[in-house]
């Protein structure tokens, strides 16, 4: 669910203040508000006196749960502070973990970003692999290949797949290869997959991905 809070906050065109509501926690399921931070016009306003676009000096989170993603976004004006506010982020994160418990991972680390520049482009992103998963999916079931789902944290990380088709009842090393060898001998448009078993067969001591929860 994602929240707002009310605040003041003055237009730079006609100087005049006014009062607004802005998003102070946007949840990740909500297609409106992602598209917005998409487009960077998240908390975007209009001055009701001129009728100019403000965007507020507001901090705000965004929490994507499936995808692992939490993000402290901080207005783009504050970032020659930066010490300050990521002092300030570390208080607003345990109130966070105290309020949503195990629902928040321990070991989930937030991203930091000042303006939505970064955020939008990781939904970007995002979105992006989705499509190219959905592709992969589509092979792996006509292969008769099982998938392993990997930690979406883990897998954007390392900036690979967080989707591994593996061949056999279990995701053992063995079976990841076996399956990936499939995968892209099969489709060798799907780069990201070939590119991860060129470096997973190469790393001989590379276990098996962490499990999605």
């Amino acid at each position: 669910m994602s929240f707002q809070d009310e605040i003041e906050t003055r237009c730079a065109a006609c100087a005049e203040s006014f009062e607004a509501p802005v998003w102070s926690l946007i949840a990740g399921d909500d297609e409106t508000l992602r598209n917005q931070i998409k487009a960077r016009e998240c908390n975007l306003l209009l001055c009701p006196h001129c009728g100019e676009a403000v965007m507020p000096d507001s901090p705000w989170i965004y929490y994507e749960p499936a995808a692992e993603i939490l993000a402290f976004v901080f207005p783009e004006s504050w970032s020659g502070d930066g010490a300050r506010w990521r002092e300030r982020l570390d208080g607003d994160l345990a109130k966070m973990r105290s309020a949503l418990g195990e629902r928040l991972p321990a070991d989930l680390e937030p991203e930091v970003f000042f303006g939505q520049e970064g955020l939008g482009a990781l939904l970007e992103a995002q979105d992006w692999r989705a499509d190219e998963r959905d592709v992969m999916a589509y092979y792996a079931k006509d292969l008769g290949l099982s998938v392993l789902k990997v930690r979406p944290s883990w897998a954007r990380a390392r900036r690979v797949p967080s989707e591994l088709p593996f061949r056999g009842s279990a995701p053992t090393r063995e079976a990841l290869i076996a399956g990936l060898r499939e995968l892209v001998a099969a489709n060798d448009r799907l780069t990201a997959w070939s590119e991860f078993l060129a470096a997973y067969e190469k790393d001989a001591g590379a276990g098996v991905p962490p499990a999605a929860r």
